[in-house]
């Protein structure tokens, strides 16, 4: 089974050090299981509705994903990207990247993985100081 490498990042963050999460998962994980796994390294509650679609930016969206297709059944994608949407309130946009070279499954490695990690979580809900 093939692995694939995915970048996760705010396409717009402004903060000066970038917030970007890569994992490996199985070319068979579904965009159901993404979402989880996402949730997971974000650090969020998991209460909110949320999308996958495909796009050339987070405001243009092409095409919608169904939380039960597989990433090999979206990949690979040419002139387009992956955009994740949580919370249709707060608009949590993140942009997941796949790294064109495929990994082969390694023996005793569990998937899927955090490989990098830069930036620090959001805050899901800040307090604001009035």
């Amino acid at each position: 089974m093939e692995i694939y490498k995915l970048e996760i990042s705010f396409p717009y963050d402004a903060d000066e050090e970038k917030w970007i999460r890569v994992i490996q998962v199985s070319e068979d994980t579904t965009f159901k299981k993404l979402h989880k796994i996402i949730q997971e390294i974000v650090d969020f509650d998991d209460d909110h509705l949320y999308e996958f679609y495909i796009g050339k930016n987070p405001r243009n969206r092409v095409k919608s994903i169904s939380k039960s297709s597989k990433l090999s059944e979206v990949y690979p994608l040419t002139g387009y990207k992956i955009y994740y949407l949580f919370d249709f309130g707060d608009n949590w946009f993140f942009q997941i990247k796949k790294s064109r070279k495929n990994l082969q499954q390694e023996a005793g490695v569990k998937y899927p993985r955090l490989v990098h990690s830069t930036g620090v979580n959001p805050e899901q809900y800040p307090e604001y100081e009035e």
